[in-house]
């Protein structure tokens, strides 16, 4: 049974796909992963640039995990949460040693992923299934992760969306609308297929909102991309970081930022999106309707475009 996928892509060196423009290049690089249906938002330095479907609504996958970690980021800025603050103090009961900032780097040790084999049973539903999973892992018997150690799951993002429905006393949904999307002047929802799976895949917008909503706090002027090192991350690969919900890769000319998520249901739906902030300006972000789960696929896409990005 194919496995279901809604979870981060690392990278691994590849040759790019060759293409004159980045509407082609992707339209190429999906078609070859099998996709039909492809929207892409360019961005230039703020400005929206070549587009195609950009304005049609598209279910994230675990691109959605930047949102829940940008509202964990507001709630810290404004002294609602903190990021050295324990799981027991940030969820109010006994709860395995880690704190909300190994949560967001996928560090806390907590582990195995009892999503995976459980989502394909969620499908339609559209309330978000946080306190379900945080249930499953405080009631574990003992986590077979390791504290301090990348191992990305999508449990520590489905307690993160708990943590912030009870430091809060609202919707994780109102609250992530109203502390993330709406300072970066975009709109989005909670899918009506994956919507359980919220905070850590749940989200649907179009891509034109969500290049904008990139670029607002991931951008060179942005809360996270005026130094994304300041704020919690963990070292992958040499030059290499998980962060807020995405990659940095160091370049020479900064870091080049990017997430990639798929779901893909037994028998059921599919989708996938990537999104890559060039250091010099440019953001690209893709949806498409192929659950693409191979690294060097979204390197070579990266590689491919930059190129085309930079020059125009």
């Amino acid at each position: 049974m194919t496995r279901l996928l809604a979870f981060l892509f690392g990278f691994a060196a590849a040759n790019p796909v060759a293409a004159s423009d980045p509407v082609a290049l992707f339209q190429s690089w999906a078609r070859e992963a099998g996709a039909d249906v492809t929207l892409l938002q360019v961005m230039r330095h703020g400005r929206a640039a070549e587009a195609l479907n950009a304005d049609r609504l598209h279910d994230l996958a675990s691109n959605s995990k930047a949102i829940t970690a940008l509202c964990v980021l507001s709630l810290v800025d404004d002294g609602l949460l903190a990021w050295d603050m324990t799981l027991t103090d940030a969820l109010g009961q006994d709860a395995p040693p880690g704190t909300v900032a190994e949560l967001v780097t996928h560090s806390a040790g907590i582990g195995p992923d009892s999503t995976q084999m459980r989502m394909g049973f969620w499908i339609d539903e559209d309330a978000p299934r946080h306190a379900h999973v945080t249930g499953i892992v405080l009631n574990r018997s003992r986590q077979r992760g390791t504290r301090g150690t990348f191992a990305y799951n999508n449990e520590n993002y489905a307690l993160l969306g708990r943590i912030i429905e009870l430091s809060t006393g609202g919707s994780y949904a109102e609250v992530c609308q109203s502390r993330v999307l709406a300072p970066a002047g975009v709109s989005g929802e909670l899918s009506p297929r994956f919507g359980a799976f919220a905070a850590w895949g749940g989200w649907r917008m179009t891509m034109a909102d969500h290049a904008a909503l990139l670029w607002h706090w991931f951008g060179p002027e942005g809360r996270v991309g005026r130094d994304p090192l300041a704020l919690p991350h963990i070292a992958r690969d040499e030059g290499s970081y998980y962060g807020l919900g995405m990659n940095y890769e160091a370049t020479e000319d900064g870091f080049r930022m990017s997430h990639a998520g798929a779901i893909s249901i037994p028998f059921g739906p599919k989708t996938g999106a990537f999104a890559v902030l060039s250091p010099f300006g440019a953001v690209a972000a893709m949806g498409y309707d192929a659950p693409v789960a191979d690294p060097a696929r979204f390197h070579a896409l990266s590689d491919g475009l930059e190129p085309i990005l930079r020059a125009r």
